[in-house]
Parts: C-alpha cells; structure tokens; sequence
C-alpha cells in the first residue's frame, strides 16, 4: 500500500549518521573561527608579542591571556576528538576544561578590576568604567552559567555543544573591539573593516548565533531550544549592561574599583 501524500510530501530528517558528521564538521569550523579571531583581535598585544612571555602589566594579566588562550585551544581539540570518535579522551578534557572555566571567570573578573585599580585611561569607546565594569562582569557571569549548563548537559549533545558555542561567542567581544580600536600602536595587524564598521563588535557574536540557528534548521528542521534561549540572552547582554551601568550601585562600585588600596 502506498504510504498517504502527507507522508510522501514530508521532508525527511537527515539521517543520524549524516547528523552527526554535519555536527563535527559546524563546530569544528566555528570552534576555529573563535579561535582566529581571539588571536587575530590579542595578536598585536599579547600573541605577536611573545605570549606568556610578553610584557604584561601584572602577573594577573599574564594568568588572564593563558588561560583564556588555552580554552580557546582547548575548544577546538575538544571538537575535533567527537569528530574522530576519540571520546573518551574528550570526556576526560571536558573535566579539565570545566575547572579551566571555572578559573577564567574568576580571573576575568579580578582582571577587570585590577584594570580599573591601575588607574589607566580606558579607550572612549569603552564608554565610562562603570560601563567597562558591568559589561565585563556580565559577559564573565554569562559564559561561566552556560558552561556550568553545557557541563550539566555534557550526556545531552545536542544541548551540550550549542551550549558551550553560545558561551564561546560571549567571549568574543573584547578580542573585536581590539581588532576595531587598537590598544598598542602601532598595531601589528591591522583590519580595517573592524575599525570602519565598529559595529561588527558586536555583530558577529550574533552572527554565531545566527549560523546554529540556520543549522538547526538545516539539520533538526527546528530551532533548539537553548539556541533560542541562549541567542535571546545573548542580545540582551547590551541593554541589560547598559540599565546596570545607570544604577547607583554600579557606579559607586566602579568608583571603589578606582580607589587607591
């Protein structure tokens, strides 16, 4: 018996076997893009300048750009061992990586307020220190809750890998608005369109996420539902900085950042 037209006119699922091998082949390729634009948008003041031993302002500074460098490593082989089937070895990682997240949101955090007690002048377009304070401990406090969620998710991997994505892309901020407003002149690399269309900053986070929601589509014919989850908070990141920013607490706590010890 013919099966009925609905049946017949339906769009089938991609086979899990087809799944999978478009899954390895997307977040290894957004695993790498992550990367190449950590190092392009730290090239001219850390990476370029000898890494871990480059001239840094603190030892703290130097602890910030090795870890964050090294999970940002770390993502990509972790990708690239669910591609070749190495699990075991990448569940074995996954557990140093939760404790090297864990570690950078603290650094992170430290980081961003040794950097207001040093007393430097911050760039215009970071806006006030208040406004550098808040959207720093925001974009920490996010990356670190949607790492905790993908580690508690870990025997899930559909959620798991758009999990740890949706962390990575709120990471990408600070490397973009380097590649836009150089922090070291001259630059070693230059990028123009970063630097004409400043916009891109925060653009193309966005756009990572854009790219799994047209996956999902591609691959599940649905959106995940923590692609939604994690896209709508994503964009929210900026409005809720900028209402944080206004309060009184935020700016009395930026100001107590700046106060001599």
């Amino acid at each position: 018996m013919p099966p009925p037209p609905a049946v017949m006119g339906a769009r089938p699922h991609p086979a899990p076997a087809l799944r999978g091998r478009a899954d390895d082949a997307f977040f290894t390729a957004m695993s790498l893009v992550m990367l190449a634009i950590v190092f392009m948008g730290f090239a001219s003041s850390y990476f370029l300048r000898g890494g871990a031993f480059s001239h840094q302002p603190s030892a703290l500074v130097h602890a910030h750009g090795l870890v964050f460098s090294s999970w940002m490593v770390l993502m990509v082989v972790q990708c690239a061992l669910v591609a070749t089937g190495r699990l075991r070895l990448h569940r074995a990682l996954g557990m140093a990586g939760a404790l090297i997240a864990a570690t950078m949101v603290v650094l992170g955090i430290l980081t961003t307020f040794g950097t207001l007690a040093r007393g430097l002048a911050l760039p215009p377009a970071l806006g006030s220190p208040a406004s550098f304070l808040i959207g720093n401990l925001i974009e920490m406090l996010f990356f670190g809750a949607f790492v905790a969620f993908a580690v508690h998710r870990r025997n899930d991997c559909i959620v798991h890998k758009r999990a740890m994505l949706i962390a990575n892309a709120a990471l990408l901020p600070p490397a973009l608005f380097r590649m836009a407003f150089p922090v070291v002149d001259p630059p070693a690399l230059t990028f123009p369109v970063m630097v004409h269309h400043p916009a891109l900053i925060g653009l193309v986070p966005l756009g990572a996420i854009a790219a799994l929601f047209v996956f999902d589509l591609a691959t599940h014919r649905r959106v995940v539902a923590v692609t939604v989850i994690g896209g709508t908070l994503l964009f929210a990141m900026g409005p809720l900085s900028d209402a944080v920013t206004a309060t009184t607490l935020a700016q009395r706590l930026a100001t107590w950042a700046q106060s001599p010890s």
